[in-house]
Parts: structure tokens; sequence; C-alpha cells
């Protein structure tokens, strides 16, 4: 069986682009010979992730494409006709991320057409693949101080108009629709965006099939807190939904109410980082919030050991690798009470859930982690590593992954 892994690009070295690769190196390694097709590749920054696999480019742009329309979807038409030229020697196709989902459901190709749904398009799709902020807008009518209330009440504003009018969205929105009734499975990396795909398209498979983590061997020798300083870290695209505004108000919250002195760790990058600076100069005390920015691996390895807890208040997230990943380097996991990271932390057993809208929350369960004793501190960072490694970890992840092409 030829199999074929279809994904938008690899030019950014982003999440998504890891999960594919993490998948097609699996595939690899048993022996399924995977292929990608993607319409971007930069060959330096993913020849080494991508080592052994061959890679075939589609060509994103030629010079006849305005012939045929300007609109988006006549673009996304004419790549999805190139595509499907590369496609069609597959017998099975998975697909990775829209608009590779789309494409794929119209190409005409004879091999089985799969999609891996990490999330329904939420451009598209604004309201059912965005339930946690739809119904945070519907409660404060778009008052609430976090950035994302204020922007998705913008954009929806937008696409609810677009969608009145006979409008470019609302052809892709159709189209989306048709693409994903013509292919042959949709299944998701979370119960999260399981339950969102239904809700739009009308089906995914039942069973999930988690993201590969790659975790450290052995994990993070840590003992109880440190508790002279407090520390806290955030990792992630600094970007709207990621929700960080409300960390750093959380955080404020705590730090005011705290004995000792706190430190807030901020790494990533992102359209957001300006702004988020500033709310920190306005809200915290001076010096305290560290924005780091990117981070080699050997200094995000310090800034972890640094940091006794990680928090994220991501909003609508798929899944979160970042979660896991932190349990494994033995931080203490706050996240919110919604979507793949509610899942990751099992509900609160692995962690801390809190509304993913209040400031609050965030400061109440930072107070209560460090009023634990370090015995139980240990028993908890203890179990969610373990507990992490089992269900995230190649040996759980891998025989699923190679299940499904036993389907085909």
């Amino acid at each position: 069986m030829r199999l074929g892994i279809f994904h938008p690009a690899f030019e950014a070295v982003g999440g998504a682009e890891l999960l594919v690769a993490a998948q097609a190196q699996h595939f690899r390694a048993q022996g399924a010979g995977p292929e990608i097709v993607t319409l971007g590749f930069d060959e330096l920054r993913w020849s080494e992730r991508l080592a052994g696999i061959p890679v075939h480019a589609v060509q994103k742009r030629h010079w006849s494409d305005p012939l045929f329309g300007w609109s988006r979807l006549a673009k996304l038409r004419r790549r999805g006709l190139r595509a499907a030229e590369a496609l069609k020697v597959f017998d099975l196709v998975i697909a990775h991320n829209f608009p590779a989902s789309a494409m794929l459901g119209k190409a005409s190709i004879q091999g089985r057409k799969i999609w891996q749904c990490n999330e329904p398009p939420r451009s598209i799709h604004v309201r059912k693949a965005n339930p946690a902020l739809t119904a945070r807008l519907a409660a404060t009518l778009g008052e609430g101080p976090e950035d994302a209330t204020r922007a998705f009440s913008s954009t929806l504003q937008k696409h609810d108009l677009a969608m009145e009018r006979n409008t470019s969205l609302r052809v892709r929105h159709a189209y989306d629709l048709e693409a994903a009734h013509d292919l042959d499975l949709i299944y998701a990396i979370s119960e999260f965006s399981r339950d969102n795909a239904r809700q739009i398209y009308g089906r995914c498979r039942d069973e999930v099939i988690y993201p590969i983590v790659r975790f450290p061997k052995g994990g993070r020798n840590r003992c109880g807190l440190e508790r002279s300083v407090r520390r806290v870290l955030v990792h992630s695209r600094l970007e709207v939904l990621k929700n960080i505004d409300t960390v750093i108000r959380g955080f404020h919250q705590f730090q005011a109410a705290s004995p000792v002195p706190c430190e807030l760790h901020v790494v990533g990058e992102g359209p957001s980082r300006e702004r988020l600076e500033a709310l920190a100069t306005d809200l915290c005390t001076s010096g305290t919030v560290h924005f780091h920015g990117y981070l080699s691996d050997e200094d995000l390895l310090q800034v972890y050991q640094a940091c006794d807890v990680f928090a994220l208040l991501t909003l609508d997230e798929p899944f979160g690798m970042v979660y896991p990943e932190a349990a494994a380097k033995g931080l203490l996991l706050v996240g919110p009470d919604h979507g793949g990271p509610l899942e990751i932390l099992d509900g609160g057993r692995l962690g801390w859930v809190v509304d993913a809208f209040s400031p609050e929350a965030l400061a109440g369960a930072l107070q209560e982690i460090w009023g634990l004793d370090d015995a139980e501190v240990d028993r908890r960072r203890t179990e969610a590593d373990r507990a992490c490694r089992s269900r995230y970890g190649i040996e759980a992840v891998g025989p699923q992954l190679m299940a499904l092409l036993q389907e085909a």
C-alpha cells in the first residue's frame, strides 16, 4: 500500500507541522513508507525532521490561476486540482489541517481519503468551532475584559454579515461541507474536536487518536516547591486565542495576595506581545513578569527548571501539546475548563482546571498550589507525568495509527 500524508505547508515550525512529522516518522519506522504532499516546503527547516520521507511539493501558484477567478475559493480549487494529480498515485491519503482536508475531499482519486481533524476551520465555522468563546460572548455581550472576547465579537459580526450575503465566505462554507461529505473517514485528535466536527459535519469516528508526544526519558527530578519565590510559566504563541492576558490578570491578583515574591515567565513570540507587555507593566510589580521571546532548547529547559507551575488558559484549544510536555518536566498544570486541555488534565485529576475567563479562578488555583505540602505536590506531579506518558506516548498512540492503516 502506498501511503500519502497531505498537509498545507511545511514552512514555519509549528505544533501542527511537528505533529505531522512525528506521525510520518512513526509510519516510516513501522515500514509503512509514508510520502508527504504539501503546497509549501522549507527544506532548510524541515529536511532533518522529515529525513528519509519523500516530500512532493505541489505548485502553490501558477500564472494561469487568475484566468479562473480571483476569489479565495477559485484559488483553492486550482490548487486542489494540482494536489489531486500528486495524490492520485496513493492507495490511502491522510489529510491534516484545512484546507488540505477540503482539497482531499474534492480530489477525484481512487485511494481512500481520511481526514485527521485537528480542528474544523475556525474562521469558516465560527460559532460551532469556538463553543466556549461563543458562550462567553453571549454572556457578556462582548464587554468582557479579555482580549479574545472583544476580538471574537468583531469577528462574529463580520462573519454573520458575510453569511447573510452571497459572499466568498458563504461559498467557502458550503464548499467545506461538501468536501467533508466526500471523505471516507474523519477522525479527531481529541473528544473536543470530535464533538465539534460532529456538530459541523454530522459525523466523526468515535475513537479518538491523540497526538504523539515525544517525552524525555526519566522526567524531571523535582522535590516539593520553591517557597521563597513563586514562579509561574506560560509557554505559547502570543496571540489572542491563547488568552494570556487573563493569565496576567490572574497572576496580578495572586501576586498582590502573596507573602513572598512572585514571577511570571512568558515564553514565545506572536502578534500580541506588545499588548501583553503593556498590560503586565500596568498591572504587575515592576520586573516580575519576564517576556523571554523565542528560546533555544537549552535556554528553554532552564526556564522550565526554574518554574514550578505551568498555567495557560487557551480558548477552544483542540489538544495542547505543551501541557503533557510540561508535566514531563515536573511542572504542576493549570488549564482551562474546556477543550483538549481539560481532557489532558482528566477533568482536574491531573491538574487544576479553572474558568478560562476568570482571573480570580486562576489566582485561587495558584494560591491553592502553594498551600500544598511537598509530599502532595510530588504525588500530583508524578501522577500527571505517568498518566500523560501512558496516554500520549508512542507506545499508546502508535498501535492506533497502524490499525488505521489496516482499516483501509
